[in-house]
This record gives structure tokens, sequence and C-alpha cells, in this order.
């Protein structure tokens, strides 16, 4: 779904394939003062007038890179893009959103419309679309799905919560309440929410819909959860995409193959997608990215800073690829504190530590340590953008402005003075009045070199202002452990993808929910202005007036700017180098950074001459 996500993390951004989950968490797109141009050096991203896709030819493949290894291929408790890259290809929602303009398309649904209390929506089904097993789809699949795989309302009366984690449950709970799934017959669903919902359609465009007839079994024995995961067979994924699996070697690649049963057509009636598969070459780094595009083997490569440019572009005539740029990234990527005074009492963190990091004078010090203009110059090679708030420099229908965080020393020690952090043992290491220094491990994932060298960086600034700080990479998946699991990890490195509206991103910042970074699922909010952000997010969605709408997420942009729960730190100018080989490539500005250059997969084919 290209038009809202629930904030995922993506393979290098819990997001860059080179990540989002969310900019910083499903944010606004928004603009800020003094934001950075970059040069400019690709092909412009296509528009919706330009869009007009020809009748293909079946046949051939499509090879990219992917970090790390899948989790899993279960859509309902994927918050990873090294899960939702898959899943949102084999899994399908009731809509979709426009790759270049952001308005809402049908899906699954091929119509909807909303009673005049506001609360009650109908959604007319397709009557031409099967499971990639053969079997039909209809309105019991979509009752199924959100009342049993998402909600769980058909857990034993003994379960007082959910069996299993799903982040659209987060999403899709008003005021504490959940949304009602009913069948009117066999295409037709009535969809009751308990407040006004403005962006309703748009949040049931989430790639989950499953097969009741499938998975109603695992549902009933409570396995639905640890089912489909990085073990599971072709047969075990029943979806309506446009792919299906075709098998996963651990560590080398993950194949996706043509669904002969896909609902969509081309202009001449043929069943689309054109391409026979498309394969996921499984790399440890970065840096095999870039060796695996330079030899011909990969088809796209995400450039990272403007080195790859002066690298690649002696190669572009021989190596037959075209750079195509396609703006700010739709994500942000931040450095988190782990705030979460629970952990602390769990003994997963030093709870001094906790204290430093619960008190805004530490955060905005460390946020005016930071040489944001250094990282785009230095990391991106100015092919970036300095970050200062939890928003996408992307357009997009939400405006904002923010001012920027300064980089100044002076006043960033000064906070940590009155915070009555000091030198006390002339060892050029500050410590709290009872000895404990300010003394922290800084990690990331490993194999993201851009992710790898932000932590020298901001370790450098750190150690400026005397804090001890030690860097630890971690593989992808251990580091979501840590996040998701054991909560037993210090100060962090991490991304989100962006969506067009805002809300995708309150499983980030609503306080009782599952991605609240630095304190998941609190009970009650931690902090006051936690309170009122959980309320912003609460009433923001219910308002259909997007003007007012705009002012609330104005109120929930200055609080995190001047609370900085996160600190936000810089996002690359997004460019593709893709391989002449494809006809229908349209490259778009759509928020999914994986998908934006192929948001059309299932369109493209090989050209004459092309094949590998």
């Amino acid at each position: 779904m290209l038009c809202l996500l629930a904030a995922a993390f993506i393979g290098c951004d819990r997001g860059d394939s080179g990540g989002t989950s969310g900019g910083g968490g499903g944010s606004a797109s928004t603009t800020q003062s003094a934001e950075s141009s970059a040069p400019k050096v690709g092909i412009p991203v296509g528009t919706k007038e330009t869009y007009k896709p020809v009748v293909g030819k079946y046949g051939g493949r499509k090879i990219e890179d992917s970090l790390g290894e899948p989790k899993s291929f279960n859509p309902i408790v994927a918050s990873e893009m090294s899960t939702v890259e898959y899943t949102n290809r084999m899994f399908e929602g009731l809509t979709r959103g426009s790759a270049f303009t952001g308005e809402l398309e049908p899906g699954l649904a091929e119509s909807w419309s909303v009673a005049e209390d506001g609360l009650t929506w109908t959604f007319k089904l397709r009557k031409d679309v099967v499971f990639n097993d053969g079997s039909s789809f209809n309105a019991d699949d979509v009752v199924f799905t959100w009342n049993d795989a998402v909600y769980d309302l058909s857990r034993p009366a003994d379960k007082a919560d959910p069996r299993w984690p799903c982040s659209m449950r987060d999403l899709m709970t008003f005021d504490g309440k959940i949304v009602k799934f009913e069948k009117v017959d066999d295409y037709t669903v009535r969809v009751t929410t308990p407040v006004k919902v403005a962006i309703l359609p748009d949040m049931l465009g989430d790639a989950i819909l499953l097969s009741k007839e499938k998975y109603e079994p695992l549902v009933k024995a409570g396995t639905l959860g640890g089912a489909m995961g990085a073990d599971a067979k072709p047969q075990d994924l029943v979806g309506t995409g446009p792919w299906i699996l075709g098998e996963y070697v651990r560590g080398e690649r993950v194949t996706l193959k043509r669904n002969p049963r896909y609902w969509r057509k081309d202009a001449k009636g043929q069943s689309l997608p054109y391409l026979d598969e498309i394969v996921f070459l499984i790399s440890r780094s970065m840096d095999q990215f870039y060796l695996n595009f330079e030899r011909g083997v990969t088809d796209i490569y995400h450039v990272r800073s403007g080195k790859d440019i002066a690298a690649l572009k002696p190669l572009q005539a021989n190596g037959n690829f075209d750079f195509y740029q396609l703006g700010p990234a739709h994500s942000t990527l931040f450095l988190a504190l782990n705030m979460n005074e629970k952990a602390a009492a769990d003994g997963k963190l030093p709870a001094h530590l906790v204290k430093m990091f619960r008190d805004r004078r530490f955060r905005q010090a460390v946020s005016h340590a930071m040489d944001r203009t250094s990282m785009v110059r230095n990391v991106y090679r100015n092919l970036g953008h300095p970050q200062y708030a939890p928003f996408s420099l992307a357009p997009g229908p939400f405006k904002m402005d923010v001012t920027p965080y300064e980089r100044n020393i002076d006043k960033a020690k000064a906070l940590l003075r009155e915070m009555g952090l000091e030198d006390r043992n002339n060892d050029k290491v500050l410590e709290d009045a009872q000895g404990n220094k300010v003394q922290f491990t800084l990690t990331t994932n490993s194999g993201n070199t851009i992710r790898e060298e932000m932590l020298n960086l901001i370790a450098t600034d750190l150690r400026s202002l005397g804090m001890e700080v030690n860097i630890l990479p971690l593989e992808f998946n251990q580091l979501i452990d840590k996040l998701d699991v054991s909560y037993d990890w210090q100060a962090m490195v991490m991304g989100f993808t962006s969506t067009w509206d805002p809300h995708g991103g309150s499983n980030f910042w609503k306080s009782s929910s599952q991605n609240h970074l630095w304190w998941p699922e609190q009970k009650t909010p931690g902090f006051p202005w936690e309170k009122r952000i959980d309320e912003i997010y609460t009433l923001g969605v219910q308002e259909l007036d997007k003007g007012k709408r705009r002012e609330m997420y104005q109120e929930w942009i200055k609080i995190a700017h001047e609370e900085q729960p996160v600190i936000y730190l810089a996002v690359p100018e997004r460019v593709d180098a893709i391989r002449k080989r494809f006809g229908n490539l349209f490259p778009s500005p759509a928020p999914m950074t994986e998908f934006a250059s192929f948001h059309n997969e299932d369109e493209l084919f090989i050209l004459d001459g092309q094949n590998k």
C-alpha cells in the first residue's frame, strides 16, 4: 500500500533499502526552514500525466538486493521491512494510493461510501478476485481478517489480550474501541467506526487480507501469530497479490514468482504481471549492493550518496543504466534514547541512564551537539538534507514549518550543567551527583554503511560534550528483537518510512503502541506531553476538515520539536540507478522508498534484446 502503511521498520530503516515504518514513524510531509538543496543528478520522477503504460510481454526476471534475512512472511504480525517488502507483494488491501498523488484508488474494493453519520462505511468488493490457490475472495475473508486475525476476537474467554502482536490493531483502535466489520452479502462489507475516521478507506489499504478458508484453523488453534514464518512453504502463503513465494534460500535469495491468477489485467485483457519472477539477493552489507550493481548482477541500486554518483557515472554507458532522481526520502533517520523505566527496573539497562535520558535537557543537549550539516556533507556527500523534527521533506498534503535545531556546543554543555552533570574526576567524562558516568552504547543495524558512518559522527559529537560513547552495530533481526522483545538497548540510530497522512505514524507516537520506540506499550503516558500527543492522534483522525487537522498536527510537531523524544539527523536525496531493460518504467515520488521506482511492478516487462 502506497498511501498509508503502519509505520514499518525497513530492512535498514526498521528503513531504506538502502529505508520507514513511517517518516519518523509515519510522519506528515512537511517543509522546514533552511532546507538544503540537493544537486540535480538524474532524470526527474514521473507524474500522473506521464504515467501511460503500454501492453507488454511475458517472461524474464528482475533482480535486486535485500539487506539481511526475512524475519517472516506473516502480514499480520509484520512490523519490519524485512517482512513487509515481501508481504506487500503477496497480499493486498481494499484500497490503494496513487504513486504520484497519494489519491485513493480502488483495490480489492471497487467502490465505497459513508453514511451521513460519518461512522458507517460500505465497501463493495470486486467479484473477479481469487486467491493464489484458486479459492474465491469475498466478504467472509475481509471480516475474518479484521475480526479474527487483526483483533483476535475469537480468542478463548480466558485470554484477556490478543494472542499475537499486530501494528494495524494499534492503528485501528480509537478511544480504546475497535472497528466493527460485518458481512452484508458475499461482496459487500459494512464497517462501523466508534468515532469518525477521516481516512478510514486509506487505512484499509494495508496489505493484510487473508483467506478465511486457509487461516481460520490457525486462529482457532491460537497459532496464527507464529505461522508464515521464515521457514514457510509457498503453499503456506495464500493471498491475492501479484506475486507468490517461489523459494527462500537462507543466506542467498528470496524468489517471488508471478501469480497466474492475479486479477489485474492490461489493456488487452491479459493477466498481469508480465515478469516471471523477482529475485532478492540477500546481502550482509550495502557495499555488496554496490558491487552487485557495478558487476551487472542486479537491476537497481539505491544510491547512498554523492560518492556513488561519482563512482557510477563513468560506468553508465557500458552499464546500460540511467539515474532517476526521486526527491528527498520519505523517511526519517534519528537517534533514539531508551527511556523505558520498566526495562530499567527489570535490569535491562542502568536506571541512572534512563533517568538522564528522560530529562528533556539531556535530549536537547544531544540535539544541539549534532552536526547535521557535516552529516549531509560527509555521509551523503551533499546528496541529502538535514532534518530537525518528525516529518518527511518530500512533498505531500500536509505542509508544516519548524525552526532548525542549531548546532551549539556551548548551549548543549550549559543544559547538561543545569542537570548537575559535571566532570568530577577530571577524566573528561561527565558524571552525575552519585558518580555515575554518562556512558552508553550506541548501535544500529550492521551492514548499513550509511548508518555506521553516522554512528562515528554522532559519537564524535557526543564525546565533545563529555559523554563516553561505545559503538556496537548489530545484525538487523537481532536489533529488532532488542526493540520488540528484550528492550535491552541504550541508544540507537534508526529510521522510519513516511506516509501521506500523519495518522500513519500513530503506532509510533501513541504511548500505548507496540512501536512507541523509547517505551512501548505504556499503560499510562509517562510524560504530560506524551498524553497530549495521544490526544492529538485520537482527535486528529476524527477531524474531517483538513485545515483543522493541519493545525492539530502542527501542535504535535511543536511538542516533538521541543521535547526531542528522538533526535532527528538527516535524510538522503533519493536517486535510483536502474538498468534500461524494462518497459513501463515510471519512477514516482511514492512514499515507500523501496517501491518508488517499481511501484507498478506488475506492469513491467523486459524490452526486446534485454533478457538476462
